[in-house]
């Protein structure tokens, strides 16, 4: 186990440890539309350098739940590109919900092994999410984007 992965480990306990304090035992579920944002593609792998940079970015026709179960335990469902149902638990994320205030919002954290991190943050009094992922460990296509959607409870 090399140091950034013991360090990863750490990063995740501490923050396991803060979000069982932190998430009410309340089933939570928000059913989140199209979204539509900005992202940045790095140079390398699938991406030339003139292709690299920011550009608008959106998911059309994308469907994207935020589910907290009766324990507190979090996770995001949403529908792929070929119209199945995923989960980010499923596909071997870890999922942490922070509340960002009783009444001002809520965090989705995701850590996926390989390095991908995602942050769904939801405003609870507009009902958007803006949905930060990181995926600089992708050797193919690595890029950073934040896209926002509207969202109600399901």
């Amino acid at each position: 186990m090399g140091l950034e992965e013991k360090t990863l480990r750490i990063f995740l306990a501490c923050l396991t440890t803060f979000s069982a304090l932190s998430v009410s035992a309340e089933p939570v579920s928000i059913q989140c539309g199209a979204s539509e944002g900005w992202s940045y593609y790095f140079a390398g792998g699938l991406v030339s350098d003139e292709k690299s940079g920011f550009s608008k970015d959106a998911i059309t026709g994308g469907k994207t739940t935020l589910v907290v179960d009766d324990d507190g335990n979090g996770d995001v469902l949403f529908v792929d590109s070929t119209g199945s149902l995923g989960s980010a638990k499923q596909q071997g994320g870890e999922v942490i919900v922070l509340n960002a205030n009783d009444t001002a919002g809520m965090n989705w954290l995701l850590m996926y092994p390989g390095g991908v991190i995602e942050n769904y943050a939801l405003n609870l009094s507009t009902m958007k999410v803006a949905a930060w992922r990181n995926t600089v460990g992708n050797l193919a296509v690595a890029k950073n984007s934040l896209l926002v959607a509207d969202c109600t409870f399901k």
